[in-house]
C-alpha cells in the first residue's frame, strides 16, 4: 500500500465530515498489537487539548504539508512551538513521556504519522491538562 496523496485526500474526505477536523489511519498489523502506528489528516482549524503521555514517549512526523507541535510547562505556559513541514529541517519532534503537548494544523492540510508504545486505553494514554481553580 503507497503512503501517498490520493490516500490522504482520501482521509481528509472524512476529516472534513468529523467536528474535530481530523481524522486518523490505522497502521497496526492488528488491534491486538502491542503499540500505536497511525497517519492522522490534519485540516485547518483543527487543535488537539493540551495533554500528555504518562506511559510513553511518542514521534510524530510530519510526511505532508505542515502542523504545529505546542510543548508546555506543569503550570500550563507554552515553553516551545515547533512548526513540522515534510521536506524541511524540522519534518518531526520526539515527545519526551509525561510532556504537555498539542498538535494543531496550520493554514493547509498536514498529514503526520504518529508512533507511541502500548495500545490506546481511553483510561490512560492521554491524561488531558487540568487548569488550576
Amino acid at each position: 500500500m503507497k503512503l501517498d496523496k490520493q490516500l490522504f485526500e482520501q482521509i481528509a474526505v472524512k476529516a472534513a465530515q468529523s467536528p474535530r477536523l481530523r481524522m486518523h489511519y490505522d497502521l497496526r498489523d492488528s488491534e491486538e498489537e502491542n503499540g500505536q502506528r497511525m497517519l492522522n489528516v490534519l485540516l485547518p482549524g483543527t487543535k488537539s487539548a493540551i495533554h500528555r503521555h504518562t506511559d510513553t514517549s511518542e514521534v510524530v512526523v510530519c510526511i505532508y504539508g505542515s502542523a504545529i507541535e505546542r510543548f508546555y510547562d506543569e503550570q500550563g505556559n507554552e515553553t516551545e512551538m515547533v512548526v513540522m513541514k515534510a521536506g524541511s529541517e524540522t519534518p518531526g519532534v520526539w515527545i519526551e513521556q509525561g510532556l504537555y503537548h498539542s498538535l494543531e494544523a496550520t493554514d493547509e492540510m498536514g498529514v503526520i504519522f504518529e508512533a507511541k508504545a502500548h495500545k490506546y486505553n481511553p483510561e490512560t494514554t492521554e491524561q488531558k491538562y487540568k487548569t488550576q481553580s
